[in-house]
């Protein structure tokens, strides 16, 4: 008889693979081979586990006391992992916010804070989904400095592939309340993205050689750095032999922008905005995204401007020249600084601070009711509100004006409708006008509600 063929035992590895599986194969995997074909999959899930993690695994494989699991969320994900994860994001960001800090320190002691330029980014995604993937379908980046403002610019609509299984309703609802891009079948899309990377690192591409950074505004950092790594993947798809090397860095525009208004004059706290939401206030405003040749030429088709790439950055780049130059002592320039039309038009000024003037009060006499005096005609206003210049009418409220004098005019009190000429108050109550008898009645005014003109013989 052959030898028996000893089994297996099963190893810590071995049960991850087994708890694995199904995640796996409900995001799209398929393993006709078994645990042979899930193996290549889970070995780099497994390396990133920790050490306490795999040790879970490794006591249910020995059939010994189980460790205590982790508490996991309802994904199956560890809330001790989700607040390592949180702590790291935190301490990234701080990191970052020390490096712009460093980087507009070290320009303005050299004196070229003015004259350095930085890139502006923003891009439209075609959907995002649960597992935080973000495909684009839009880019735009700027090259902005204070002293000459926008330079040069990039804008291209991006083919954002095959969407993940499921996401296609979700990418049509959020085409259609945004950029109003189609997910597929766009006659714009450009799907050389070769050319696409290697467009963006010409425009970035420093004089040592090096690539500058690229400065999102908060919210879209997390898009930011998924959509740039997406890009290179793509690159390589197409081109085996491209740099699989990812050499763009992300910065906060917010910070940046906090920086360049504080440095303007660090001796006045009054430029110094509280906070970077603040600034993401003052982003989020648009003022000048409905100006002309704000957004390209086919969401201008669309009558979809706002949410344009290209209206987005021109937007943060003409906000920081118009918080920002005047304290400088830069001039704004056309298509530069501001928009054509606003500087065509010279409709934009500089409101100079003003200093608050306290105005005299008049002084208020109080009576009492025995001392109130009686013979004080009620004070009319000076002027009619809107409301009740459409209720009256203009020219019944003119009547009622404290400045009216004429021979014609009504003095409060002596009737609504009615203009009585040639009127002298007595101290008997009668009607406004001559006797009934003396007078003549003219035929009946116009329009409704003018009344009757009594005149004398």
């Amino acid at each position: 008889m052959p030898p028996k063929r000893k089994q297996q035992k099963a190893n810590g590895f071995m049960m991850f693979m087994i708890e694995m599986r199904p995640r796996l194969e409900a995001d799209g995997h398929t393993f006709p081979n078994g645990l042979m074909d899930v193996h290549p999959v889970c070995t780099p899930l497994w390396n990133n586990l920790t050490t306490e993690q795999k040790a879970i695994y490794n006591q249910r494989a020995k059939g010994g006391p189980m460790v205590k699991e982790e508490k996991m969320d309802s994904l199956g994900v560890p809330l001790a992992w989700k607040e390592r994860e949180e702590q790291k994001k935190i301490i990234e960001k701080t990191q970052v916010f020390q490096k712009i800090e460093d980087l507009v320190s070290y320009f303005h002691s050299q004196g070229t804070l003015e004259n350095n330029y930085f890139h502006l980014a923003h891009f439209n995604i075609a959907v995002a989904t649960d597992e935080g993937e973000y495909p684009p379908c839009e880019l735009a980046i700027v090259k902005f400095s204070l002293l000459n403002g926008i330079t040069s610019t990039i804008h291209e609509f991006v083919d954002p592939g095959q969407l993940r299984l499921g996401y296609a309703y979700e990418a049509g609802l959020h085409s259609e309340k945004t950029h109003r891009i189609p997910a597929c079948g766009f006659k714009l899309f450009n799907k050389n993205y070769v050319a696409i990377a290697n467009s963006i690192k010409n425009i970035l591409r420093q004089p040592d050689g090096g690539f500058a950074p690229l400065f999102f505004v908060d919210e879209d950092m997390a898009k930011a750095v998924y959509i740039l790594d997406w890009l290179i993947e793509k690159s390589c798809q197409l081109d085996r032999s491209y740099d699989s090397c990812n050499p763009f860095k992300i910065y906060s525009l917010n910070k940046l922008f906090y920086e360049l208004r504080r440095y303007a004059n660090l001796n006045n706290p009054r430029l110094k905005f509280t906070s970077t939401t603040q600034v993401a206030e003052y982003f989020g405003s648009g003022m000048f995204q409905f100006s002309p040749n704000m957004a390209c030429q086919w969401h201008e088709d669309q009558d979809n401007v706002t949410f344009c790439s290209l209206t987005r950055v021109r937007n943060y780049a003409y906000t920081i020249s118009d918080m920002c130059c005047d304290y400088y002592g830069l001039t704004l320039l056309p298509n530069h600084h501001v928009p054509a039309s606003i500087a065509d038009e010279h409709r934009y000024k500089i409101m100079h601070e003003t200093e608050k003037v306290n105005q005299p009060q008049t002084p208020i006499t109080i009576y009492d009711d025995k001392e109130k005096p009686t013979d004080v005609m009620p004070r009319m206003p000076k002027s009619f509100s809107k409301v009740v210049m459409q209720t009256v009418g203009p020219r019944l409220a003119a009547n009622f004006s404290s400045k009216s004098q004429g021979p014609n005019d009504v003095i409060p009190g002596a009737g609504r409708g009615i203009l009585g000429s040639m009127y002298t108050p007595t101290s008997e109550p009668e009607f406004p006008g001559p006797p009934r008898e003396s007078v003549t009645p003219p035929p009946v005014g116009r329009g409704r509600g003018r009344g009757f003109r009594l005149t004398i013989d």
